[in-house]
């Protein structure tokens, strides 16, 4: 019996052999205190702990049928997990946006007068845009293909195949203003 609904709206979370099924509702009282000082541990913060918890059980919601053929531990190691890994996500992101201001803070402050750069700068004017989107998402932003391909909505193998293709795309023409 799984994803049925409750009487209140709420969908059950059923695991065959078990005495007496649990709501999402039921395993977020029973859960959410642990996984709050998990997610307190990891973050430091009680505001971003919450905000945590509340997305590892909104995904719960959406998996229920996943977590409907779980015993109650492979549930509590699925919750944590989607929690690691949502906080990981967060983080990394954080990062990327960091990595991103401070890249741009760093052109302000280079000199632009070396003819190198200036060459340089006019390669990848030319870079034809498809190009151009996916790798300024990997080398400045530091983005992952799967991340990219989210972002753009194409498969992550694509965006290797356009990565590729980029690099041999600016290989040619380093090598045509070198002559």
């Amino acid at each position: 019996m799984s994803d049925l609904l409750c009487g209140r709206g709420e969908t059950r979370v059923e695991n065959i052999g078990e005495p007496a099924a649990a709501t999402v509702a039921d395993l977020f009282e029973a859960s959410r205190e642990s996984l709050f000082r998990y997610a307190v541990s990891l973050c430091k913060t009680i505001d971003r702990a919450d905000d945590l918890v509340q997305e590892a059980f909104l995904r719960a919601l959406r998996h229920a049928s996943t977590l409907d053929r779980m015993n109650p531990y492979q549930r509590d190691a699925w919750l944590k997990r989607t929690l690691r890994n949502r906080f990981f996500d967060e983080e990394r992101k954080r990062r990327r946006t960091s990595a991103a201001v401070l890249e741009m803070i760093r052109q302000a402050r280079r000199p632009s007068g070396t003819a190198e750069i200036t060459e340089l700068n006019d390669i990848l004017d030319r870079v034809p845009e498809r190009f151009r989107v996916v790798l300024e998402r990997r080398y400045r932003l530091g983005m992952n293909s799967r991340e990219i391909g989210e972002e753009l909505g194409i498969p992550a193998a694509t965006v290797r195949s356009l990565l590729h293709q980029a690099i041999l795309w600016l290989r040619g023409e380093m090598t045509r203003s070198v002559r």
